[in-house]
């Protein structure tokens, strides 16, 4: 049934092509002649281009420049992750640091404290006797 289809249809389009033309030449003019000189013009480009444009050439051509937009872009995203990286170890780096900092900053000296101390310790088992111990 498809193939009858084809053939029908195939047969029309010639049925109408061979009446069309007979009734051109019968009235000397064409129908449509802008819509037909640009189809014409349009089928001749195409035909041109067929006719000399390597299309393998062409393809592989297309190919490097994608395949070179697609490294660029990869590379791209690449740096912008690096970037990011970069920035949050910065802010930790700089983190760690100021809390160095805060810990090797010099002190007061704690001589006096620990004196101080010792010297209570002292009189403090100068003024309670020792226990002796009961066993």
């Amino acid at each position: 049934m498809g193939h009858l289809i084809f053939i029908l249809t195939t047969l029309v389009l010639l049925a109408g092509f061979v009446v069309l033309s007979g009734y051109e030449e019968k009235r000397g003019m064409r129908l449509f002649t802008p819509f037909r000189m640009r189809l014409d013009k349009n089928v001749a480009r195409v035909e041109f281009i067929l006719a000399h444009v390597d299309f393998g050439a062409f393809l592989l051509d297309e190919m490097r420049r994608i395949a070179a937009r697609v490294g660029h872009d990869v590379a791209h995203i690449s740096l912008l992750a690096v970037r990011a990286a970069e920035r949050l170890l910065t802010r930790a780096v700089r983190y760690l640091r100021t809390l160095h900092v805060a810990d090797i900053a010099p002190r007061e000296s704690a001589r006096g404290y620990v004196k101080t101390l010792a010297d209570f310790k002292g009189r403090l088992k100068a003024t309670h006797p020792k226990i002796p111990d009961i066993h």
